[in-house]
């Protein structure tokens, strides 16, 4: 079985060395990540993580297949993704999507909710 906590931590450090961003303890487990104050992601664990996007961006990812539709309804309408990392090819294309909800984040943070 492949350790699946090491591609996770390179990519969390990955995370932490974007330009203002934060590590906080996400209020329902997991670990969320803020810039500007705004999450725009959150970990469950070394392999699931769920992010925020741009409607247009969450489309588009979708539509190609970057992400998975986030499962609870109200948070897909939010612009919310998933995304699973199986292995250590994974990082590459979470960090193309991760891209995407930091530059989102920056330029709209009172658009997005803590929550």
């Amino acid at each position: 079985m492949e350790d699946k906590s090491s591609p996770y931590e390179a990519l969390k450090a990955w995370i932490l060395r974007l330009p203002g961003v934060t590590e906080e303890p996400h209020w329902l487990g997991g670990t969320e990540f803020q810039v500007n104050g705004a999450e725009f992601m959150h970990s469950h664990g070394p392999s699931w993580m769920d992010i925020r996007l741009s409607k247009d961006d969450q489309a588009s990812v979708l539509k190609t297949g970057q992400a998975l539709p986030h499962q609870a309804q109200v948070h897909a309408q939010a612009g919310w993704v998933s995304f699973r990392i199986e292995n250590s090819q994974d990082i590459a294309n979470a960090k193309k999507v991760l891209r995407l909800a930091y530059k989102n984040a920056k330029k709209n943070p009172g658009d997005l909710e803590s929550r």
